[in-house]
């Protein structure tokens, strides 16, 4: 339990809300565990990005053009957070650098950040 102890205090935000790989004992169960969170974590983000797109309509206050505009600038900022979030965690992989923990602690990190960008965009756009 010690390697998930220690890759969880490494991760930030996820690992005080909830123990993730909580009964893996080797690098390589948490590294399975972690990776198959994050694919589940990524794919909600997908499925809420569809939702945010929808909520993209024609509506009576705002000109078409500056609908579209707005649309246009949050996916332009989409594409940013992602080359953030993978440049950002690659960096993470340095801080591990030479450690057997070094490929989950960067999954750890796209966990994380993958999971605050879907409470914020939920929070933004979906739960008004």
């Amino acid at each position: 339990m010690a390697l998930g102890a220690g890759l969880l205090a490494g991760s930030s935000a996820l690992a005080q809300e909830k123990a993730i790989c909580d009964n893996a004992q080797t690098t390589i169960e948490i590294g399975e565990c972690v990776s198959r969170e994050y694919k589940k974590a990524d794919a909600e983000l997908n499925a809420v990005w569809k939702q945010v797109m929808a909520t993209f309509k024609n509506n009576d206050y705002m000109p078409a053009e500056d609908l579209k505009a707005w649309k246009d600038t949050l996916l332009a900022s989409q594409r940013d957070w992602i080359k953030f979030k993978e440049e950002d965690c690659d960096a993470v992989g340095y801080e591990w650098y030479g450690g057997t923990g070094r490929s989950n602690a960067v999954v750890f990190c796209l966990l994380d950040h993958t999971t605050a960008r879907t409470k914020d965009l939920k929070a933004r756009f979906l739960e008004r």
